[in-house]
């Protein structure tokens, strides 16, 4: 516990510092870095080894991922039997050990009130808390919960604020996410690449911000489709592409690294990562869809179980965590033909195992 003390109390300072000062401290200072070992936490996490992707939200009702539809509004949002209890109890029963969930994808739309929007369900018909009901639903069931939290490409909030707003504005709502629902496993932050000029240090302290609040707590900063071989580096970007700048930054702070839809190398991920003269402890984790698209569509025809076998030796086999993501429909529930490839999944596992 005296070790957390000291990482609050350093996170803290280095939040109060100007903006440069508080890039270069945190650079410089191990405490508000990465694991360069491995530690108890990460140990914890690599032992879970299979999760739910769980992608829900406006997206969902407006059959459209990337909130490109003006005509949204948080009124679109109806779930009709919105059931997070279904959505653990068959993680549990996938023999899955936790559950990421969509907090805020493309649209900006909030599945909690947040007070830092007008786009959230407290502004429309349905107005459940869908994130302390999946953290309550989770816990039930033994899932550890982790968030997923959109920072680039909101096509809600972005085009009406500035880089300096929409970072606070984001910090704000992360602020919400993680004192307001207790634990969280993991947050898996999305388009990492898409903070305009100074993108690298917005990363540092969104990352400084959430060992503030939950120093267990472990970051994930989207690699996009890569093999987990070490950060990548993109050009930065602001507004999902309005502005291309000719800076570029390294997908860095990140306790994790990721790939979608793309495992470790075939020889298994190799955590120990060298950056800059310091080796670091980067787990990986893949993700991937049930179905072939994210959310819910109406198309979403769960993969064949020789698929999902292949791809679960493919990850797990070779040193990695999976997140296989599930599209709850419009009722609020995962469709029952998931449910089924699930369950199958889960007895030829058990069948492997016993061999």
């Amino acid at each position: 516990m005296r070790h957390f003390a000291r990482i609050i109390t350093l996170v803290v300072a280095l939040l109060g510092l100007g903006r440069d000062s508080a890039s270069k401290a945190l650079a410089q200072h191990p405490l508000v870095q990465p694991a360069t070992g491995r530690t108890p936490v990460i140990a914890q996490w690599e032992s879970l080894k299979y999760g739910m992707f769980i992608h829900f939200g406006l997206s969902t009702f407006m059959q459209e991922e990337y909130g490109k539809r003006e005509e949204a509004t948080c009124g679109e949002y109806q779930p009709t039997q919105l059931d997070t209890d279904q959505w653990a109890r068959v993680a549990r029963e996938a023999g899955m050990k936790y559950a990421v969930l969509t907090t805020k994808h493309c649209y900006g739309h909030c599945l909690w009130p947040s007070k830092h929007s007008d786009r959230t369900v407290a502004h429309g018909p349905v107005t459940d808390d869908v994130v302390s009901m999946f953290v309550a639903s989770c816990r039930a069931q033994g899932i550890k919960p982790g968030f997923y939290y959109l920072l680039g490409w909101d096509n809600y909030h972005q085009p009406r604020m500035t880089p300096d707003q929409y970072e606070e504005f984001c910090r704000n709502q992360i602020t919400e996410l993680l004192t307001g629902y207790g634990p969280i496993t993991l947050v898996w932050f999305d388009i990492p690449w898409d903070l305009g000029a100074g993108n690298s240090a917005r990363l540092q302290r969104i990352y400084a911000q959430v060992k503030q609040h939950q120093p267990e707590c472990l970051v994930l900063f989207n690699h996009s489709f890569w093999d987990g071989v070490g950060p990548r580096t993109f050009r930065v970007t602001w507004n999902y592409h309005r502005e291309t700048l000719d800076e570029r930054v390294m997908i860095w702070p990140t306790d994790i690294i990721n790939g979608e839809m793309t495992p470790p190398p075939q020889d298994g991920h190799v955590p120990r990562i060298g950056i800059s003269g310091t080796t670091y402890y980067i787990p990986m984790q893949t993700e991937d869809c049930l179905t072939e698209v994210w959310f819910h569509t109406g198309q979403n025809k769960p993969k064949s179980l020789e698929w999902c076998l292949n791809r679960y030796e493919e990850v797990v086999g070779r040193g990695a965590n999976w997140l296989l993501d599930v599209a709850p429909d419009q009722t609020g529930r995962i469709p029952q033909d998931q449910v089924d490839a699930l369950i199958e999944l889960k007895r030829a596992l058990d069948g492997r195992a016993q061999k």
